[in-house]
């Protein structure tokens, strides 16, 4: 019976969110399908055109972790619509795996991420309703490996924005855990227990444990008073992890010669955002990149929402349903004109931007 109530107050919400959209959808763009394949894996994308226009720049939207579909579940539209309404296209696509998309995400390391990201770029730049030097990429997250490894791959792309980027793999882990427990309530001395666990299951990544020795290191190791409050990785997580300990953005960072914008928030769980921020400035002063903007939003979550009414570290179905109900006002105020502005103002092919200050010298 109580099961049976909260499926039909689920589905009155849903409904209501529906038709809530449907009576105030002020949309500056339109989608398109348009696909393309990597790795023997279909990707499905869609392209968002601003509307009464045939011919634009596009900023490439490229996901954090997990399985995630194309429009990650409303969160990107807002910003699709204050570019759209700069004349100014996206695009986006299902994960390997998810949606219409072939394939399995937990199978790619971020070198095959950054791949995927070339292939999109180089199908779009074709197209002719596709300014072709005016290619940028907006990254979330997990793509502050991503984004960097496509610099170094390639001279894509014409522009770079990096959203709560972390730096190193292993040291994000530890936050993100540290957070987590404490959050929960936990004693320091029991969160020490934890990250010596994670510590030592971080060597089964290095080696080639299977899955199997790994779930019997959970058992065996992971702190009998903190179980019920944890759960081992999934095969495919496991899979993920091993292809993915390893990286560090600063192995990268130096590759970018492009206009890159790199957005923070101060109340971000997930990332050491001042740490990130330090290093950013540093690899770019390294490589003598003077085209570094950094923007810490205050307030603001991991995903730059505001973060009094966000403070989810993993989101669940009530995350999607403040989201679409708030709409705009989700975000720190000022967050969504400053991006649009930005790649405005961004959209000179970076080629252009270097070889005019080589002249000025």
């Amino acid at each position: 019976m109580i099961k049976n109530t909260l499926l039909i107050v689920f589905a009155l919400v849903i409904l209501f969110i529906f038709i809530y959209s449907f009576f105030t959808n002020d949309k500056a763009y339109k989608e398109t399908k348009v696909s393309f394949s990597h790795n023997n894996n279909y990707l499905s994308g869609v392209l968002i055109e601003p509307k009464n226009r045939t011919n634009f720049p596009v900023v490439v939207f490229v996901h954090g972790d997990g399985a995630t579909p194309y429009n990650v579940y409303g969160y990107y539209r807002p910003l699709w619509n204050y570019l759209a309404k700069k004349g100014i296209a996206s695009f986006s696509w299902d994960k390997a795996g998810v949606g219409d998309s072939t394939g399995n995400w937990g199978n790619q390391s971020m070198d095959e991420r950054a791949d995927e990201v070339i292939e999109a770029i180089k199908m779009l730049k074709k197209r002719e309703d596709i300014i072709s030097n005016k290619v940028g990429l907006i990254g979330y997250s997990q793509a502050g490996w991503v984004l960097p490894i496509v610099a170094s791959k390639s001279n894509y792309p014409d522009f770079m924005i990096l959203i709560s980027g972390a730096i190193n793999w292993i040291d994000q882990g530890k936050y993100l855990t540290k957070t987590r427990l404490t959050r929960k309530g936990f004693s320091q001395i029991q969160i020490e227990e934890v990250l010596k666990y994670e510590a030592n299951s971080n060597k089964l990544l290095t080696d080639s444990f299977s899955y199997v020795e790994y779930i019997q290191t959970y058992n065996e190791t992971y702190p009998k008073t903190l179980k019920k409050n944890s759960s081992p990785m999934t095969a495919n997580r496991f899979q993920f992890a091993k292809l993915n300990w390893h990286y560090d953005a600063r192995n990268n960072l130096k590759d970018i010669t492009c206009p890159t914008l790199a957005i923070f928030g101060d109340k971000d769980m997930n990332i050491d955002f001042a740490e990130s921020a330090k290093i950013y400035k540093e690899e770019f002063n390294k490589s003598k990149n003077n085209n570094l903007t950094i923007k810490t939003f205050p307030s603001a979550d991991h995903g730059i929402l505001k973060s009094n009414y966000f403070d989810e570290i993993i989101p669940g179905i009530w995350f999607i349903i403040k989201l679409e109900l708030l709409g705009d006002k989700a975000f720190a105020n000022g967050y969504l004109n400053f991006i649009a502005k930005w790649v405005e103002e961004n959209i000179v092919p970076h080629q252009i931007i270097i070889q005019r200050k080589n002249y000025e010298k």
